[in-house]
């Protein structure tokens, strides 16, 4: 069969969130990081997939990947990393970041603010 060809599966999930199944892999939503102070500016997606073992949560638009024992441990380690990852990059001044830094910031910054 080729690649494409099999049709995506929609799931619900948990409250209101839905993801789509497809090839073993889950793309999944971020639409909140409550309690912490942060809010999205619109949702974030997410793929998790099998990865030996485990389970790998990525962030393709910044480059960021994080894993865990089970689906859910990945995303919420996934979670937890793009809030430290923005924190850091913040807190850095511009001209010390690097090219793919740099990069990563704007891209996060286009889907996450600190509540004020």
């Amino acid at each position: 069969m080729p690649v494409g060809s099999k049709k995506p599966k929609f799931v619900k999930g948990k409250g209101s969130a839905r993801f789509v199944q497809l090839f073993g892999a889950m793309a999944v939503p971020i639409t909140t990081f409550a309690p912490e102070p942060y809010e999205l500016r619109r949702p974030l997606l997410i793929l998790v997939q099998r990865e030996g073992a485990g389970f790998t949560a990525s962030f393709f638009d910044a480059n960021l990947h994080a894993s865990g024992d089970t689906e859910e441990e990945a995303f919420r380690n996934l979670k937890s990393l793009l809030l430290d990852v923005f924190d850091s990059l913040r807190a850095e001044p511009a001209g010390r970041l690097g090219p793919e830094p740099k990069r990563q910031l704007a891209v996060l910054q286009e889907f996450i603010c600190q509540k004020s």
